[in-house]
């Protein structure tokens, strides 16, 4: 059975930890993290609500409209649940997990996570166990930066049709 948007806001304040965690990424991760989606110009900005995109969320709404009067709050517990939480951003350095996190939500958790291991410097299979938690405290923003950057020159220069996003993906990491 499919979460519905209730279901993440209860998730993201499960347990007081949970809830203490949840209001930290949505002062520090969420709110910073929309300055990038909507900078000016911005073509992601265009494409959603809160940083939720409505081709990947349809079945949290009964209605369009649900998804247009999203509040932040429901907004940033589907964020916390299916990205942050489902990379274990928490662990890392808090100077880190803002990069992360854009990267998991660009990219896709496994990606991210597979980045994330190689700047751990561990086996790069994209499952987060017990070594790669315990090397997560040693990952740097700029090995996460720089090996994002990697990737996006990489898909930028093979694929014709991700090249109008490209300039946008390597300016949100500055």
């Amino acid at each position: 059975m499919a979460l519905k948007i209730d279901d993440y806001v209860r998730l993201s304040i499960s347990t007081p930890t949970v809830a203490r965690e949840f209001e930290y990424f949505k002062k520090e991760i969420f709110r910073k993290s929309r300055i990038w989606e909507n900078a000016p110009n911005s073509l992601f900005g265009v494409c959603s609500f809160y940083w939720v995109d409505h081709g990947q969320c349809k079945g949290l709404f009964r209605t369009f409209d649900g998804f247009v009067y999203l509040s932040y709050e429901e907004a940033a517990a589907v964020a916390y649940i299916r990205y942050y939480r489902a990379t274990q951003a928490f662990i890392l350095p808090e100077e880190v997990r803002l990069v992360y996190f854009d990267l998991a939500y660009d990219m896709g958790n496994l990606r991210a996570i597979k980045i994330m291991q190689g700047c751990a410097g561990v086996p790069q299979d994209g499952i987060i166990g017990p070594v790669t938690r315990e090397k997560m405290e040693y990952v740097s923003e700029e090995c996460l930066i720089r090996e994002s950057r990697r990737l996006y020159y990489k898909l930028g220069t093979a694929r014709h049709k991700v090249l109008k996003y490209f300039k946008e993906w390597l300016l949100r990491k500055l």
